[in-house]
């Protein structure tokens, strides 16, 4: 085929193309690659907010949190309304070891969708890291009504609740934690 014959792409088409082309290379674990195509996908679009939400993931795979978090504002920007990338920004400043801004994006995550069952999850863990156990306990009950076979919740409950010394509770949370990921 001579470049002659190449179908010829509009700009958003051929961003598109990079963004899926990177979603492959991230769904194999090729982050390297994947960035490479959100890098191209935001020099065609650069305002694409599925783009740097992604780039962000990736980045945040790739333990670079600042440059994660720049990317997560970036889509932000773009679409304040955007639940999954102020669910991703709060993954990034958890790892940040930054619990209370993690807290406070999971908040808005949860006040734009309320079912990301990743969202309170993640809003369990920073509460937990910040001695709130009874709080975590709850967070970790609202991603289990989400999604009720979500085995590191379970586990993560019963963290808390062993802090609370409510052991009984705890070790029905591991065996259910158990039950659904037993490795």
């Amino acid at each position: 085929v001579s470049e002659d014959d190449k179908p010829v792409l509009r700009v958003p088409e051929e961003a598109q193309y990079w963004l899926e082309r990177g979603n492959r290379f991230a769904g194999v674990g090729n982050r390297l690659q994947a960035l490479a195509c959100y890098d191209r996908a935001l020099a065609l679009h650069p305002e694409s907010p599925d783009a740097y939400n992604n780039r962000g993931n990736v980045l945040r795979a790739l333990r670079r949190q600042d440059d994660a978090l720049a990317s997560f504002q970036q889509a932000l920007r773009l679409r304040p309304d955007y639940a999954a990338a102020w669910c991703n920004r709060g993954d990034a400043l958890y790892e940040a070891n930054r619990p209370m801004e993690a807290i406070a994006s999971y908040d808005v995550a949860l006040r734009l969708k309320d079912d990301i069952p990743e969202a309170h999850y993640g809003r369990g863990l920073a509460l937990a890291e910040l001695d709130r156990p009874a709080e975590a306990v709850a967070s970790y009950d609202a991603a289990l009504r989400v999604r009720p076979d979500y085995a590191e919740a379970l586990n993560n409950r019963g963290n808390a609740l062993r802090d609370l010394r409510r052991a009984e509770e705890a070790l029905a949370s591991y065996d259910a934690a158990l039950r659904h990921n037993p490795t």
